[in-house]
């Protein structure tokens, strides 16, 4: 019997990810559709050197107010949000390499064509 995933838009089956800054702990807002296409807002921008998008995505994933965040160096603003990225796409990843682990151990039993290994190896 498989068990079922019982997900909530109100909270995550996830941990938060936190970041301190000056001894005070901030955790993530929903990592929602909403909060994402609100970050990409700023990301062009931010990528093209613009500094105040860069402080901008991170006051939208963190709830940081501005005037915090517009003390810190850029480099360790840069560093909070490559950190808060790998955290969200380790959780992807761990997630994947379970289900992956759990198709390969059922003796006998071929894996599912969904799955994302199934499908990287039918698209080659």
């Amino acid at each position: 019997m498989t068990k079922k995933l019982v997900l909530s838009t109100t909270k995550s089956i996830h941990p938060p990810i936190e970041v301190e800054i000056d001894g005070k702990t901030y955790q993530n807002r929903p990592l929602s559709r909403t909060t994402f296409d609100e970050v990409k807002k700023y990301e062009k921008a931010a990528v093209g050197g613009e500094i105040k998008a860069l402080y901008k995505q991170v006051e939208i994933l963190f709830g940081v107010p501005a005037e915090i965040l517009n003390n810190i160096d850029i480099r360790d603003v840069a560093s909070l949000l490559d950190h808060a990225m790998s955290q969200i796409f380790e959780a992807r990843k761990g997630t994947s390499e379970e289900q992956a682990e759990k198709n390969e151990s059922k003796p006998g039993q071929g894996s599912s064509a969904l799955s994302p290994a199934n499908s990287r190896a039918n698209s080659q």
